[in-house]
């Protein structure tokens, strides 16, 4: 019988009614179908939230919908920043949990908890040379609730299923029993050149690959073991090399399996794993890594000849099934999240701003430099859909004369790593990001976190969960095309997120303006970005027709929106490679603005 073990969080945050704000200044918009349009400034569906913050949305009930008891206030006058967004109001409670030990966090204003275990690593059996690692290598001398509730379980050699948050110290709560299941293993077998490699850890991004690498590391300062990271978008030929010694592996699903397919040997170097473990195990299902996942378990040895630990922010019921499948019949599930503490996204303060999509660039600058002028300490993330979005904002940001990073796909490896270094460590960044740091990456003190477009449920909690972090504070806004806020209405029903007034119209500043006539001049390098996003733009939202309830005209209308939002006089030509599946687009050319363009259809 599987034993469970939970710690539970305090109660989400009050939240008030919705409010209404005014739009002006708005031109024809794309209609899709018509149906259940809204206006900019209202809330999602248009009504008033309940009392627990959410809308009621237009689902047909008996019950008459209360109204709010506060009026709607009036938005600010034009060309005055935003107001701050709302801030919770929590009471100060002490939650105890279950488990091994009885943990007991308090809770904080931002409604994060603070880990609070007595727990001290020198009390655990294991080696010196590993108390050292951890004591003088990382600095830490005692345990996070999370490394409390399941390193006893895990050193009693239980395969287990745990369900916990990154920023929680589960990294180490993984590494440290599989150091010492290794030390135990026969001392030959660790001398060789071409040793087997006795524990496999399994990332969903390069990025958290590489975090988990040079946190082991740090942890072998007095251990001779080796380690080494692979992730695609490297030379394979130097992955090579660098898994000649190697006792520890984290790698990526893809890269792996290119290795076990192409690199002579590689294989039967796996076949002896001692212990493998999955780290942010729903991110890879997510992330469609299930074929490649199944693969990679043929190589290894079976079950009950190993340990295996799943470690996941959430358990879905597809990560049963592989638990079911790949974990010992006696395996353990350790619940350090619980039902009440997973949602802690009810406790950050969440706002919601509809605009028109030419207004997109102004007011997202206007929202950061409103919280650089309100915070002397501030750290921004922005997430938008695409690689090439990002890319963009980024560089139409820095071309305002404003400093900025930016992390996506687009970026080579080495640029990704100093950018994500270079926002850990920095009092104040501001940094332009696509999905790849929605999760696994810890970046300590985020005061905001901005998200434009469309998004998935699931998505926006993961994009928000990289503030108030830690006992930290911190609040998210998310910036909406009023085409948007009908399926998004949908998409993030029953969430905290309050209407953020605005006039409907924000100014355009000079240094923006003349940002924007550059990225309209041929010969400047923002004409390229700028079409480039326009294209990844299209793409991204071609994939969401269903849910926006469009069809491709309406679709490249409002592509040709943005195209114009982004300084191009008319919407950039498309580049159709020959390899791709034939597809037809309605393309418009011309001056959108005056109504004088003419537009055809082009097929690939």
């Amino acid at each position: 019988k599987k034993r469970k073990f939970s710690m539970q969080r305090s109660e989400g945050a009050e939240n008030g009614p919705r409010r209404e704000g005014q739009g002006r200044n708005r031109r024809r918009r794309p209609q899709g179908n018509g149906e259940g349009r809204q206006q900019p400034g209202q809330g999602f569906q248009g009504q008033p939230q309940n009392g627990n913050g959410n809308a009621d949305g237009n689902k047909k009930k008996r019950n008459r919908r209360r109204k709010p008891k506060d009026g709607n206030p009036q938005p600010p006058a034009n060309g005055q920043p935003f107001p701050p967004p709302p801030q919770p109001n929590l009471p100060n409670q002490s939650i105890s949990g279950s488990g091994p030990q009885t943990i007991i966090p308090m809770a904080t204003p931002s409604g994060v908890s603070i880990p609070g275990s007595t727990t001290t690593f020198a009390s655990l059996p294991i080696s010196e040379n590993s108390k050292r690692g951890i004591h003088e290598g990382l600095g830490y001398t005692h345990m996070t609730p999370v490394q409390a509730a399941t390193l006893p379980i895990i050193m009693e050699g239980f395969d287990v299923l745990a369900k916990a948050k990154t920023g929680t110290g589960k990294t180490l709560a993984f590494l440290v029993p599989a150091v010492e299941t290794i030390l135990k293993a026969p001392a030959v077998a660790r001398q060789s050149g071409n040793r087997p490699i006795s524990c496999l850890i399994l990332s969903p991004t390069r990025e958290l690959a590489s975090q988990i690498g040079a946190e082991a590391l740090k942890l072998f300062t007095f251990h001779d073991f080796g380690i080494t990271v692979i992730f695609g978008g490297r030379d394979i030929k130097k992955d090579r090399r660098n898994l000649d010694r190697v006792d520890f592996l984290v790698a990526t699903p893809g890269r792996l399996q290119d290795h076990l397919d192409n690199t002579p040997a590689f294989a039967d170097r796996i076949r002896k794993i001692k212990v493998l473990i999955f780290d942010e195990a729903d991110q890879m299902l997510d992330m469609g890594f299930k074929p490649a996942i199944d693969k990679i378990l043929t190589f290894l040895p079976p079950p009950a000849q190993r340990q295996t630990l799943l470690f996941s922010a959430t358990v879905p019921r597809s990560l049963i099934e592989i638990a079911n499948r790949q974990l010992r019949p006696q395996y353990q599930e350790v619940d350090t999240v619980g039902e009440e503490a997973e949602q802690t996204h009810e406790h950050v303060p969440q706002s919601l701003i509809v605009t028109n999509i030419e207004q997109m660039f102004p007011v997202v600058f206007q929202l950061i430099a409103d919280r650089i002028r309100q915070q002397p300490q501030y750290k921004i993330i922005i997430f938008l859909a695409a690689a090439r979005v990002a890319q963009y904002f980024a560089e139409l940001y820095s071309a305002t004369g404003q400093p900025c990073l930016e992390i996506h796909s687009r970026k080579s490896q080495s640029a990704r790593d100093k950018a994500s270094k270079d926002f850990r460590s920095a009092r104040n960044a501001v940094m332009f990001s696509s999905d790849v740091s929605a999760r696994g990456m810890d970046y300590p003190d985020v005061s905001l976190v901005i998200q434009v477009g469309i998004t998935t449920k699931e998505q926006y909690i993961h994009r928000l969960g990289r503030t108030a972090r830690a006992g930290k504070g911190g609040s998210g806004v998310i910036v909406l095309a009023d085409f948007e806020q009908e399926m998004m209405s949908r998409e993030l029903k029953g969430l905290p997120i309050k209407p953020m007034p605005t006039n409907g119209f924000v100014a355009i500043t000079p240094s923006l303006q003349s940002a924007l006539d550059r990225a309209g001049d041929t010969h400047d390098p923002l004409n390229k970005t700028a079409a480039q996003s326009y294209q990844a733009w299209l793409g991204f939202y071609n994939s969401h027709l269903r849910k926006l309830r469009w069809d491709k005209r309406t679709l490249v209308e409002a592509a040709n929106e943005y195209a114009l939002s982004t300084g191009w006089p008319y919407a950039p030509p498309l580049q159709v490679h020959p390899p791709s599946p034939p597809s037809c687009l309605w393309v418009c050319t011309g001056t959108l603005r005056r109504r004088r363009h003419s537009c055809w259809w082009t097929c690939g």
